[in-house]
């Protein structure tokens, strides 16, 4: 019976092998692919006429030079910055490094810088408009005339006289009173 069991699996692995083909295989073409066609561009009669982009005021744009400019780093941390332009504009800044008074992320204590400086241009009203600012532990503090001021959040208490009581509500009857009538009679 064993005999029998493996002659038949023999049988079905040697039937289920596929038999060698001697014919050729197909051979296929390429694709082959058109170039696409358009509809021939529009013709206009009569050809529009564009109009040259608006100025604004401004014939063409013209550089601004810049008149002067100064980095000094002397190598002691200290640094001095400053620059003016042909159109008004002037920048000037200068850095100190102040030590301990800041930590980075992990805690350690860093140097940081002290800066002082200040900027001004001209606007568009004619008006030179300057702005001096510190830069230092406390945050950046500009200070100019253009800056608003903030409107004042504490007020002075007014003074009270003690001898002034407050009148009570009274609590009593009002002098109107409907009388309750039940819907149901």
């Amino acid at each position: 019976m064993k005999l029998f069991i493996i002659a038949a699996l023999a049988l079905v692995a040697v039937a289920d092998r596929p038999q060698p083909s001697y014919r050729p295989r197909p051979t296929y073409a390429a694709p082959t692919y058109a170039a696409p066609t358009y509809a021939p561009a529009p013709t206009y009669k009569p050809q529009p006429k564009y109009a040259p982009a608006p100025s604004y005021g401004h014939s063409s744009y013209k550089p601004i030079a810049i008149l002067g400019q100064e980095d000094v780093h002397p190598g002691d941390g200290t640094y001095s910055s400053k620059f003016s332009t042909e159109n008004g504009i002037y920048r000037s800044e200068t850095g100190v490094p102040v030590p301990g008074y800041g930590k980075n992320a992990y805690g350690e204590a860093e140097d940081l810088y002290r800066q002082e400086g200040s900027w001004s241009y001209t606007n568009g009203y004619g008006e030179a408009v300057k702005v001096a600012f510190v830069a230092d532990e406390n945050g950046y503090q500009p200070s100019s005339d253009i800056l608003p001021t903030p409107v004042p959040t504490e007020y002075p208490t007014p003074e009270v006289d003690p001898t002034y009581v407050e009148p009570q509500p009274s609590y009593g009857k009002p002098a109107y009173q409907p009388a309750y009538k039940p819907a149901y009679n």
